[in-house]
């Protein structure tokens, strides 16, 4: 078995030889054939005379002789034309030693010129000319992993275009180092054997024109010189030409080794939000199995197959790789979406790989089907309500199945927008699969090679399993299951009261589920300020929703079709039954499978390692979104992007300390924030003021019966610099945006009174605050002058 493996490996090599692999023979054969053909010329037109005096012409040029000989020689490499012409007149005007260094340096500046005109503006011509050769595609698979050696061996090796290789060593992954080094080295050995025989062409003139003084022995020593130099390198070139298959096939092997074993990447990302999906792709499911695939997303309706047909189209095919890639991105959630779209939008050539759904966590599993339920459930909740206003309603009945429908309806509708397609009509090269980055500057996908200047790391996080023991064996919903229902659970237990938590388990039970809620921590949403968690808790418990605090769930069982959770609270032990639990504990972002290492990418279980301009360990790759960031918010994902466009592909120098960040946390009331809150203020090293607006005071808060809420704004102390603020009400998650804008311009509070707020609205609490501020500046100093002033106005009458 070995050896056939063995033998099918060296007939495969044998099979991949170019027609032109074996001519290097044929071409010093050739060149013999040149020179003898070219004396016999010389000798029949009698034009000995004519080169002996532009050989004398040139050597008595001196240095601008040879500047121009070498300029005239950095030209025809750069524009294509035949360099041995010129490398024989090399030899022919100066001889074999100054010839040498002439034509070596100066070939190797042009090599380099077009190098970089190949890396840059020429990238997509030559990329063009060099797709039809399959041993210049080997070639770039090698170079990845050993540049300096196999640029070293093709330039020993005859096989190979000199003047298509320099440009076409551009569009691969070699560094310019590298680049250089090699073909310094490489190019000698056939520098010195041509130069030698245009050298030989002089003498032989010489010898033609009569006037040389060695006679017979004088021509031995030239054409024994010749024998021996085609003959060291012939010898040159053939073991570098074995030596360069070797490599290059060890490389392939290498790639079909891996093709197999290798962890998935790319895709994994839906948004940068949650997580690499269990599901797998239908083209590999039909291709492994020969089987029908099964539906990318559940329940397999209408709705879901309009959102797969784009987000994942089934009969998608992957693109050809354009050359070198300004930006490649992995993870077609938002800051993925955001990357891209940007940077073709800004001309750069871009290309997307998205292993599961395009759109991510946001669009699939995330904001748009959660608040879609929520808004269901919120209308529910006002529809009970409605009594409290006058309004009779009767029994208010949810359809569960009419919730999840009406959701996966919008879903679906929204979805063109994050769309295959639409990245398609922006120009970019969209590809559906795994990626695994190959070296530091390339990525694969799909057996597809991407090389880039720069890459984005998109890809993510997803739901943390506690370590509960059981809990795999009952199963389990997270955030990516979830939205997947098309039954109401009757009792659902819900681990986790972070925003996640607290928002399912409100709208759930408004639905009609008996939710019970486990927190580890003294209190819900236990990051938040102390007072809006409280009201929110408050709000919970009012609703019907069993929370258990300081609570730990240590197994998990299933007995008789329902499921037992043994918790622990203090000294307390508890058993509980429920039909489904949902994890809300955390999130784990996405770094396994991505060949990180392999790129030179620092990560650890917090997520990739990046510094405040989002640049990884490697400088060439950057890192957005939840796999990065420690606000995993889809709008941060947003900003972050940005910040990756600017720095990336503009040397810019962004920073992502300098962004206001805002979030809210989608329950009734809703929570939002932005800042710092008091005790980060304090740590931070400020003194702080803070005003507090109760909602109880804004007139409409009252006439809507929304009064359980409150503003909180942090100030520098004795100033009115925004350092943090915490808004709780209806709608708080659209009113925080003024806050947001007044610290991003470096407006204080005070300028907030200035601003005309619709009566009446509840954004009134924030002018309410400023007005606040505005009152703490009368001191009881300042008070008495005024008073004073004034007093002097009643007198005058100016």
């Amino acid at each position: 078995m070995v050896k056939r493996e063995h033998t099918d490996a060296a007939v495969a090599s044998a099979d991949r030889r170019p027609p032109w692999a074996g001519t290097s023979v044929l071409k010093m054969a050739l060149a013999l054939v040149a020179v003898a053909v070219l004396v016999g010329a010389l000798k029949m037109v009698h034009v000995q005379h004519y080169l002996l005096d532009l050989v004398t012409w040139i050597r008595g040029a001196g240095w601008a002789g040879m500047v121009a000989f070498a300029f005239a020689y950095v030209v025809a490499t750069v524009f294509f034309l035949p360099g041995s012409i010129l490398t024989l007149g090399g030899g022919f005007a100066y001889g074999i030693g100054l010839g040498t260094v002439l034509v070596w340096v100066a070939a190797n500046v042009g090599a380099t010129l077009a190098f970089l005109l190949g890396r840059t503006i020429a990238r997509d011509w030559i990329a063009t000319r060099v797709a039809g050769m399959p041993r210049f595609a080997a070639v770039d698979r090698a170079v990845g992993r050993e540049g300096l050696k196999i640029v070293l061996l093709t330039r020993l090796s005859p096989i190979f275009p000199f003047n298509v290789l320099n440009y076409a060593f551009g569009i691969t992954r070699v560094s310019l180092r590298d680049y250089v080094l090699g073909s310094l080295v490489g190019m000698l050995p056939g520098t010195v054997m041509y130069v030698y025989l245009g050298s030989l062409i002089t003498s032989v003139s010489e010898l033609a024109a009569g006037r040389t003084s060695g006679g017979a022995v004088q021509q031995a020593f030239y054409f024994g010189g010749l024998v021996a130099t085609v003959a060291v390198t012939l010898y040159v070139t053939r073991v570098a030409r074995r030596a360069l298959a070797d490599a290059t096939q060890e490389h392939e092997e290498r790639d079909d080794e891996g093709a197999g074993d290798s962890v998935p990447l790319g895709g994994v990302a839906r948004n940068d939000g949650a997580g690499r999906g269990d599901a797998p792709l239908a083209k590999e499911q039909i291709a492994q199995s020969g089987t029908p695939a099964a539906p990318l997303v559940l329940p397999d309706d209408a709705y879901n197959r309009t959102l797969v047909a784009h987000v994942h189209p089934r009969g998608w095919a992957n693109p050809t790789p354009r050359g070198r890639y300004n930006l490649v991105v992995i993870g077609g959630g938002t800051a993925g979406l955001v990357s891209a779209a940007g940077a073709a939008g800004l001309g750069a050539k871009v290309a997307l790989i998205e292993r599961h759904l395009m759109g991510g966590d946001c669009l699939n599993v995330g904001c748009v089907p959660s608040k879609a339920l929520i808004a269901a459930a919120r209308a529910a909740a006002d529809a009970r309500g409605a009594g409290a206003l006058g309004v009779q309603v009767g029994d208010v009945r949810v359809d569960f199945p009419a919730v999840m429908a009406r959701m996966r309806r919008l879903r679906a509708e929204i979805a063109p927008h994050d769309g295959v397609e639409r990245f398609k009509a922006l120009g970019i090269d969209v590809f559906l699969g795994e990626g695994r980055f190959t070296s530091p500057g390339t990525v694969d996908v799909d057996g597809r090679h991407l090389d880039f200047a720069r890459a984005v790391i998109a890809t993510g996080g997803r739901a943390t399993a506690p370590p509960i023991i059981g809990l795999e064996k009952v199963g389990y919903l997270t955030n990516e299951t979830l939205f997947s229902l098309t039954t109401l659970p009757r009792r659902l237990a819900i681990i986790g009261a972070g925003p996640i938590g607290c928002e399912m388990a409100q709208t759930f039970r408004r639905f009609g589920s008996e939710v019970t809620l486990f927190e580890s921590a003294t209190h819900v949403l236990p990051r938040e300020d102390a007072d809006a968690a409280a009201i929110v808790e408050r709000r919970l418990d009012a609703e019907g929703i069993r929370l258990v605090r300081c609570g730990h769930i240590t197994r998990a069982e299933r007995r008789a079709g329902e499921v037992i959770l043994q918790c622990e609270t203090g000294s307390a032990h508890e058993l509980l039954a429920c039909d489904a639990i949902l994890l809300s504990a955390g999130r784990t972002p996405n770094v396994d499978g991505l060949g990180l290492d392999t790129a030179g990418v620092a990560y650890d279980r917090q997520g990739v390692t990046v510094n405040d301009y989002l640049q990884t360990t490697n400088p060439q790759i950057y890192a957005a979104g939840d796999v990065a960031s420690r606000y995993q918010f889809t709008h941060m994902a947003d900003a972050l992007a940005r910040i990756v466009l600017q720095n990336a592909l503009f040397l810019g120098r962004k920073k992502a300390s300098a962004l206001h960040v805002p979030w809210c946390t989608y329950t009734s009331p809703e929570i939002a924030h932005v800042g710092l809150y008091e005790q980060e203020a304090v740590a931070a090293g400020h003194e702080v003021d803070t005003i507090t607006i109760p909602m109880a005071e804004v007139d409409r808060a009252i006439l809507d019966g929304d009064t359980e809420g409150f503003f909180r704004v942090h100030l520098v102390k004795g100033s009115d610099r925004i350092l943090g603020a915490t808004l709780v009400a209806a709608h708080a998650g659209d009113m925080i945006s003024e806050v947001t804008a007044a610290m991003a311009t470096g407006r204080g509070l005070g300028a907030l009174a200035g601003v005309i707020h619709p009566y009446p609205t509840t954004a009134e609490v924030v002018k309410k605050a400023a007005d606040a501020y505005n009152r703490s500046r009368l001191t009881p100093r300042v008070k008495t002058l005024f008073t004073k002033w004034l007093a002097l106005r009643r007198r005058s009458f100016v």
